[in-house]
């Protein structure tokens, strides 16, 4: 059941509002070569998550590396450029033409989410933003979305979060916060539905409508 009195919609990034899958893996096919490791599209259903490191790990570059791999894959990200995921700027107007608050809430780097959301005009719906590093625990810890509601002054009960990974459904759920999943092009799809979001919506425009209604 949505909430009754809702006042807040956060949302990840990658993967919900913007389409950053295609992207992600052909940087990762990049950096794991840098490094002088294999990695196809079979290593990408396997090892994917939000937490990055989970995917070095799994590919077996030493820990010692991580820094530096962090380093590469922003610079090899930024000659990307990644799209909004069709129909994102209208829900995101919608929510605002309702006077909902909004805020983004990722594992994301921050410089590298600042520069998407200024480049793609869509920085102005977005009361607070939360990033990869601003707490000490990332998603799925509660952490970083119970911050971005202390920020807007917003309890869990009235707010609902958007999501692609089942990482951003267990998240929602600890921070007793509505979570609606919408599949991605990320390989989590399967996972996200097992993950148990009180709302599973077929896409973004189908999850903010469910919202409003």
């Amino acid at each position: 059941m949505r909430p009754a009195r809702l006042r807040a919609v956060l949302f990840d990034w990658d993967g919900t509002l913007a389409d950053t899958a295609d992207i992600s893996y052909r940087v990762y096919v990049e950096l794991f070569a840098s490094f002088g490791i294999e990695y196809g599209i079979a290593d990408f259903e396997r090892t994917y998550s939000p937490d990055w490191y989970r995917t070095f790990e799994a590919m077996g570059l030493p820990r010692d590396s991580w820094s530096e791999a962090d380093a590469r894959w922003l610079e090899m990200y930024s000659r990307q450029r990644s799209e909004l995921i069709p129909g994102t700027a209208v829900a995101l107007s919608r929510l605002q033409q309702r006077g909902l608050l909004q805020g983004l809430v990722t594992s994301g780097t921050r410089s590298r989410i600042e520069r998407d959301l200024d480049r793609l005009d869509v920085r102005g719906f977005f009361e607070v933003l939360v990033c990869g590093g601003d707490t000490p625990n990332r998603k799925p810890h509660p952490e970083p979305l119970l911050l971005a509601l202390e920020r807007l002054g917003v309890l869990p009960e009235a707010a609902a979060y958007v999501g692609d990974s089942p990482e951003d459904i267990v998240m929602a759920r600890a921070a007793a916060v509505f979570s609606i999943g919408v599949p991605g092009g990320f390989p989590n799809r399967a996972a996200l539905g097992k993950a148990g979001p009180d709302l599973l919506a077929a896409s973004l425009e189908a999850a903010i409508g469910a919202l409003l209604a």
